[in-house]
Formats: structure tokens, C-alpha cells, sequence
């Protein structure tokens, strides 16, 4: 916590601080961003912030600006007919006479005692940004699930605080020709045991301009919150004439004769001496619209993004590109496709060795592909018209050509003529299952274990984890975990006719292929195995030496770019635990 000088009850930082420059808007709520303690106990801290606000329409605004603090408060929106019949809308806003000068974006409601107040964001907003709302926060799905209003709950669960990003409420703010007013309460107070020597005015003012006032106190009160010298009074009345016997008791006729009085007063004491210190600040501002709106709907600002496309180092504005008869591809470093891929909804498909789709969001996949060097290509007609949050990405991880395009690529989208190659990424699953069901038809036991985090760890991996050294690691290790972890040691016992071993799972797998097959062809092909297994802890274990030696029994070319070894990596474990199904299928005999 700050310390508590003059500046800080002065709240000199807060007044030279405008929302119109903040990124979150807050439009609704009270919260205390400090407190410590309980009122009026010496050592009591506590700052608040209060705020309310309507979305005022331009021929509102001067009358809006004459309005007062009272006026702006949200403990309820209500609807209600006046004495003409007139029904008002409950999200209006009007002034004193009953002049409709905007409407609150915040609607807030009290229910009853059980239940919490309920606050809720104008619908009109809701669809204008197709927003979803996810616990304390609105998303808007089509915008990389952006957050676009978060809201402040309190234990009980009420709405207490909402903000709304900058950058949509101007947007909506000039759809819909008009501004929003904002106007907030903020105190900062403390109880100290002795009188703090702040020189402040006696008429307590540092501003007092219409909509930006701010006021300083500092006052001895009691250990009861109390002012002493300050008089109290109390007074009771009560009736004479109650008849409890009456059936029907009538108290419509009251005075004097049949009611008594008692009075009592007095002044409060100054025991328990302590002062109290406040800093206050009444302040009304407005948050003006943007320019134009861009963003209602699936609408989008205009933003310039310059990309490659050809080897003379010279950029275009991708806009440019929007056209299908440009006929253009362009080049792009594997580190998109992660960077796709980190967001909510995103997938990536493969559909042959080299060519896939992918997404940072749902139902618009991309058609790509991988040339010999492993960088990613892609139809410049197809990337121009992707989102703008999702061209920025591409457009960040543009790179200048290199290698040509991608060879089954140009196949699919030039000739028709897709490629019937199979994805390293898919083999691996392949194998997996076609290894696991021969097994299980062989012995009746299955040779995999089910994991619970096979679905996420498919997802995972693909060659563009290899974008680094540490990625291409990390990818073995997850390699390793979706197949080798998997392997049931006491089933591959049990179909070797052994009581138990204590062999590793490899060693028993590469004994039972060996024992249908011969010792050399079964140690060649489990290789890449043992070499993916010994590389998933070269950060802990292994010098660099035994590093490459990892790398050359999987057969992996360390002259090839990082990505292309990471395909590499998945087609040999995947032709290992293939070829071992193959075995298993082929030549061992059946049950029967």
C-alpha cells in the first residue's frame, strides 16, 4: 500500500489521469481497490471508486453536461408509466424533465433480499459484436475470442464493477452517433491517531469547477465514529388508547390526549480520540466516439500489411492480393503455424504429405503447404482474405521466397491432381492402431494402454513443433509418451510364453520380433525407437555427443532444416511400429 501523504488523500494522481486515454472504460459499479481494516477503528484504510454512465445522443450532450453527480448513479435502471401514460423504457435515460437525452449501456435490477442485484449489458451491444458471455467476461468468438467486457463480482456473487475495452465501446459510440458520459465518485479516506499536519484550505476545495470538484477533510471524530461536541437528540412516541381486548381496533383518530412523548439529548464525548482524513474527487468526463465505425457485425478497420512475393525484396500491401485472378503464392515461416494454433478454436488438418489446412479459428481452414525446405506456402488470394486479426499473424511470419512452392500444392490447387502421399502426423496414429489391433488378435491382450491425454497429445503432434532445437526435442518426448510410455510391459511378457523379465518394454518388443524374424533385422528396425526414447531426456542426461548419436539411429538428416526433421522424426517411428504390426499380422502364427 501507498503511503498515506497529503498527495495521496489529495488524489493527485487520479486527477490528471483521463479514462478517454485508458484501454478498459469502466461504466458501471463501485469497488474498493484498498481497504484495510473497519471503519472507525485508528488504522482504517480505504479508497472507492464509484462510477455511472449513459451513452448520451449528440442533441443531449449539453444538457447531459449540466447534470450532477445525483443524477448518474446505477443502484437501479426501472422502467414506469408517468402521470400521462407514458411508458418508459428502463434502459432510457432522461433528465429531470423527463427528456430521453440517451440510453445506459448497464441495466441494473434489485430483485429481493435472496437474491444478488442483477446487472446485465444492453443486448443491442451483445449483438452488435456477436459477443458470448463466459463467467465474468464477454468474449467475442469471431475476434480470436477477444475479451470485449469484463465485469468485477463480488462473494455473493453480485455484479459489482464493469469495463468495457476502448476500442469497441468507441466504435459502437460512432455507430451510433453519440457519446458516452462518465461519471465517478472516488474517495480515499483513513482514521489516524493523531491530527496529520496537512495544510489544506478551510474551505476544504483544491477544484471546484462544475464536473471536476475535489474536497479535502480532516476532523476529529470518537471511538464511535462520532464528532465530539456534536449534539444528539432522541425522541419517542407511542399510544395510550390501545385496547388489545378490541376486535377491530380503529386508530385512524390520533392527538395529544391519546399519545405520550419521550425526548432525550445530549453530546457526543470526545473518548476514544482519533481523526479522520479524507480526500474526495466528483468528476464528469466524456468518452468520445472513434471517426468511423469499423467493427459492428463482421466489419473490420482498415489496416496496411505488406508481404513479399518475389525475390526482389520489394513488399505489396496484401489487399492488393484480394483478387483471385492475381495468381499469386506466398512464402511464410513454419513458426505460423504455432502461432495459429495458440488460439481458442484453432486446428490443423492434413490431407497428404505435405499440404494441410489450418486455423486460428473454427470453420475456416486454410489451404497450405510444406516446400523441401519447410517453409509453408500458401495462395495469396486465400491469406488476403482471412479476418484481419488472423492476417496479421501471416503477415508477421512472411518471409521472402525460398525453395519453391510447395510441390503437391501447386498439384492440388493448379493441376487437380492431389497428391496420394500420407502425412507423417497421421502415420504415426495409423500405426499405432494397426500395431495394437494385431497384437490384441494375436495374444488377446492389448499391447497399448488407454491414457487419457491421447486425444490432447494427437493434437500436439505435428512437425511444426520443430521450429527449434527445443521444440524437436520436445516433440520426441511427446512422441515417446503417445507410444512407447503406452506400451503394457506385462502383456508383451505374457505373449513371449514368460513368467516375468526384467527387460525394458523395447527390449521385449525387439525379442519378440526378433524371435519371428532374426536378431539383426529386428535391432535395425527397432532403432528409430530406441533413438526417439534416449532423445526425449537429452536436457537432463545427454552430452551433445550422445545427442546426434540419438538422432542418427532414428535416421534423421541433421543437414535438413528443423521442420522437415520433424516429419522425418514421425514417419520413422511411424514405419517402425507399422512394420512391427506387419510382423506381428504376417508371420506369427494365430491361436487357432
Amino acid at each position: 500500500m501507498k503511503e498515506l501523504s497529503k498527495e495521496w488523500f489529495e488524489l493527485a494522481d487520479h486527477r490528471k489521469r483521463l479514462y478517454a486515454r485508458a484501454v478498459w472504460i469502466p461504466v458501471y459499479g463501485t469497488v474498493h481497490p484498498i481497504k484495510v481494516d473497519n471503519y472507525p477503528n485508528i488504522g482504517f484504510v480505504e479508497e472507492t471508486l464509484v462510477v455511472g454512465s449513459a451513452v448520451i445522443f449528440k442533441d443531449g450532450r449539453d444538457k447531459a453536461e449540466e447534470l450532477e453527480w445525483r443524477y448518474w448513479p446505477q443502484s437501479d435502471t426501472t422502467h414506469y408509466i408517468d402521470d400521462q401514460g407514458k411508458y418508459h423504457d428502463s434502459s432510457l435515460f432522461y433528465d429531470e424533465n423527463e427528456v430521453c437525452l440517451g440510453f445506459r449501456i448497464i441495466l441494473s435490477q434489485h430483485l429481493n433480499s435472496l437474491h444478488p442485484r442483477h446487472v446485465s449489458l444492453h443486448q443491442d451491444f451483445v449483438h452488435a459484436y456477436a459477443l458470448l458471455n463466459e463467467g465474468d467476461k464477454w468474449i467475442r468468438p469471431n475476434e480470436a475470442y477477444e475479451e470485449v467486457v469484463r465485469m468485477t463480482k463480488n462473494p455473493e456473487g453480485e455484479t459489482t464493477f464493469v469495463e468495457i475495452r476502448a476500442e469497441y465501446l468507441r466504435d459502437y459510440l460512432a455507430a451510433r452517433k453519440a457519446a458516452l458520459r462518465l461519471y465517478y465518485y472516488r474517495q480515499r479516506q483513513a482514521i489516524f491517531n493523531d491530527k496529520p499536519g496537512f495544510a489544506w484550505p478551510e474551505d476544504f476545495s483544491l477544484t471546484s469547477e462544475q464536473n471536476d470538484k475535489c474536497e479535502v477533510r480532516c476532523y476529529e471524530i470518537n471511538a464511535s465514529g462520532k464528532i465530539p461536541g456534536a449534539s444528539w437528540a432522541f425522541m419517542k412516541v407511542w399510544r395510550t388508547d390501545i385496547d388489545v381486548e378490541e376486535d377491530v381496533p380503529d386508530f385512524s383518530q390520533g392527538d395529544d390526549e391519546n399519545t405520550a412523548t419521550e425526548s432525550e439529548t445530549g453530546v457526543q464525548t470526545g473518548e476514544g480520540r482519533r481523526f479522520h482524513v479524507t480526500g474526495e474527487l466528483w468528476r464528469g468526463e466524456w468518452i468520445d466516439p472513434a471517426e468511423v465505425s469499423c467493427r459492428i457485425g463482421y466489419s473490420e478497420p482498415k489496416e496496411d500489411l505488406f508481404v513479399s512475393v518475389d525475390g526482389s525484396g520489394k513488399k505489396v500491401d496484401l489487399e492488393s492480393l484480394k483478387f483471385e485472378d492475381v495468381g499469386k503464392y506466398l512464402w511464410f515461416k513454419p513458426s505460423v503455424v504455432p502461432a495459429l494454433l495458440v488460439h481458442r478454436g484453432s486446428s490443423l488438418k492434413w490431407y497428404t504429405r505435405d499440404t494441410g489446412g489450418v486455423s486460428a479459428a473454427p470453420d475456416r481452414l486454410l489451404h497450405f503447404g510444406v516446400n523441401s525446405l519447410g517453409i509453408v506456402n500458401a495462395y495469396a488470394y486465400d491469406v488476403a482474405r482471412q479476418p484481419l486479426w488472423e492476417r496479421r499473424i501471416w503477415v508477421s511470419n512472411n518471409c521472402r521466397p525460398d525453395g519453391g512452392v510447395s510441390n503437391e500444392l501447386l498439384k492440388a490447387q493448379m493441376e487437380c491432381k492431389p497428391a496420394e502421399s500420407e502425412p507423417p502426423e497421421l502415420m504415426l496414429l495409423r500405426a499405432l492402431q494397426w500395431i495394437n489391433m494385431n497384437f490384441k488378435d494375436k495374444f488377446d491382450l492389448p499391447l497399448l494402454s488407454d491414457h487419457h491425454e491421447v486425444g490432447a497429445l494427437s493434437n500436439r503432434i505435428h512437425r511444426f513443433r520443430a521450429t527449434s532445437e527445443i521444440g524437436l526435442r520436445a516433440l520426441a518426448k511427446d512422441v515417446v509418451k503417445i507410444s512407447i510410455e503406452r506400451i503394457n510391459k506385462k502383456n508383451l511378457v505374457s505373449a513371449l510364453g514368460e513368467k516375468k523379465s526384467d527387460l525394458g518394454t523395447l527390449k521385449l518388443l525387439e525379442k519378440l520380433l526378433a524371435r519371428y524374424t532374426d536378431k539383426d533385422y529386428a535391432c535395425q528396425l527397432m532403432s528409430p525407437l530406441f533413438g526417439v526414447y534416449d532423445l526425449r531426456g537429452s536436457d537432463a542426461h545427454l552430452n551433445s555427443m550422445d545427442v546426434e548419436g540419438c538422432y542418427t539411429r532414428i535416421g534423421i538428416d541433421r543437414g535438413k532444416q528443423l521442420v522437415v526433421q520433424g516429419a522425418l522424426l514421425l514417419e520413422k517411428v511411424s514405419y517402425t511400429f507399422g512394420v512391427s504390426g506387419c510382423v506381428i499380422k504376417n508371420i506369427l502364427p494365430t491361436n487357432d
